[in-house]
């Protein structure tokens, strides 16, 4: 996991050269201020994503339907450390992400579980429809940061190079999704496709000649979402119709070519 960032770094890099060029991210020292400010360390590959662009990322979002940049963010981080008493353990709970719209009826926001994390990496929750915190409102995204960083990613700079997509959710109860991930995985990789980097317990992405296929835990809704996107259409249809035959508790879904969409919730 070490390697995370670089290698999205290197996708990033490869698929739009100058795109790194036009990110802006933010200074050590200011994210240091927060976490001296909350007596908490935030985990590598949050500091990196700030670093990288934690004040602009251009099109792409990469907490996809949550609002990442500095700012607003340090005006919710100020209201937060000084209020009292504490709407949540302000040493387990750090605030990342907003929702953009200040129409929202019930606002949700993206929080990193530092009590799920090994300093590299953390759990992802959601908190705060109305400004309520307790844990009746707390819902688990299924996700680490990393793996919805690697998501977003690929689906942006990897998957949206191809024109023709298609998808499938692949049902199953929640203790088999690994092994169902795993094993859709396997098929691919035995029909061909390379896995890149990064491969992480969540997320995988493999290339084929002109198509890509993204897989991603579902935990939330007890699936295995495969994204496919290709070159040709009928490469497409031809990998989608041999999952389906693999996976009865399947069901065909449509993908977006749309580059700069936020992913809803």
């Amino acid at each position: 996991m070490t390697d995370l960032w670089p290698s999205l770094v290197a996708l990033i890099g490869a698929h739009c050269p100058g795109f790194l060029a036009t990110a802006e991210g933010v200074e050590r020292a200011e994210l240091a201020r927060w976490e001296a400010r909350f007596g908490l360390t935030l985990p590598r590959i949050y500091v990196d994503l700030m670093r990288t662009m934690g004040r602009s990322s251009g099109e792409f979002n990469p907490l996809g339907a949550y609002e990442h940049r500095l700012e607003p963010l340090a005006e919710y981080w100020a209201w937060m450390a000084e209020e009292e008493p504490a709407p949540y353990p302000r040493d387990q709970y750090f605030l990342i992400g907003v929702d953009p719209d200040p129409s929202a009826i019930s606002p949700f926001e993206l929080f990193l579980d530092l009590s799920r994390g090994d300093g590299v990496d953390a759990a992802l929750v959601e908190m705060g429809s109305n400004g309520v915190y307790e844990a009746d409102a707390r819902h688990d995204i299924g996700q680490t940061l990393g793996e919805l960083l690697a998501e977003r990613a690929l689906t942006f700079f990897e998957l949206s190079d191809r024109p023709e997509r298609s998808g499938l959710l692949i049902f199953g109860d929640e203790p088999s999704l690994p092994s169902i991930k795993a094993d859709v995985v396997k098929q691919l990789r035995d029909m061909g496709g390379s896995p890149l980097p990064p491969d992480l317990a969540g997320v995988t992405c493999l290339r084929f000649t002109g198509t890509s296929v993204l897989v991603s835990l579902g935990a939330r809704q007890n699936l295995v979402a495969v994204a496919i996107a290709g070159n040709a259409r009928e490469d497409v249809v031809a990998l989608l119709n041999r999952l389906r035959a693999s996976w009865p508790r399947s069901t065909p879904r449509s993908m977006s070519g749309d580059r700069a969409r936020r992913t809803g919730r």
